[in-house]
């Protein structure tokens, strides 16, 4: 049985290698086709061959998110992950971008995002932003915010207490934000629990 197990995991490791392999030599065949372009003066096509590795690189970005993806806290177990890369609609989407679905058997949710460049990548910033208008606020309807610290990064906690759900927003460096969503919580802490999971260091360095 262990047996097979590892050699499953080997043959996802080698698909996994062999499928990245692919998508850096559409990048690669793309750029040189688009310097043909231009070299011919066709630049509407060689933009088209750019946009198109530019996409292709920001598959490979997204999928080399899915190592920070930490493991769900305790009581949570991880539903799935995803990543995906964005071509022309970077400026307002990201480059790129990694997701996460927990649960447990209360009926909590948790959705974790990494998003790397573009609007999505500066989301935590203007979370912040606001959070400075509210300050330490409570209001009437059960909501409140404040800011936390993990691992030296500032966050924006938000969180409601009579619809029991709640938002953690970090900004990692320029480009990179990370949001974690919670529905069905008890309390925020859970959230700030799950981000205490989270490499952030490794986020910046790499992003």
């Amino acid at each position: 049985m262990k047996k097979l197990i590892l050699l499953i995991a080997l043959s996802f490791i080698i698909a996994s290698s062999s499928y990245a392999e692919d998508i850096q030599e559409e990048a690669i065949d793309s750029l040189s086709t688009a310097k043909t372009f231009v070299e011919k003066g066709n630049y509407s096509k060689a933009i088209e061959e750019i946009n198109y590795a530019l996409a292709k690189i920001n598959e490979l970005t997204a999928e080399g998110l899915l190592q920070f993806i930490p493991e769900p806290p305790s009581g949570y177990t991880l539903d799935n992950k995803q990543s995906q890369g964005t071509g022309a609609g970077a400026a307002i989407a990201g480059n790129a971008g990694a997701s996460a679905n927990y649960s447990n058997q209360d009926g909590a949710s948790i959705n974790l995002n990494i998003a790397i460049g573009g609007m999505t990548g500066k989301m935590a910033s203007l979370a912040a932003f606001g959070q400075m208008f509210a300050g330490l606020a409570a209001s009437g309807d059960g909501s409140q915010s404040k800011q936390i610290r993990v691992h030296g990064y500032t966050g924006t906690e938000m969180y409601n207490s009579q619809q029991k759900n709640g938002t953690i927003t970090f900004q990692i460096g320029a480009k990179t934000s990370v949001t974690i969503e919670g529905s069905n919580i008890t309390s925020p802490d859970i959230l700030k629990q799950l981000a205490k999971n989270i490499d952030f260091a490794g986020l910046e360095k790499n992003y």
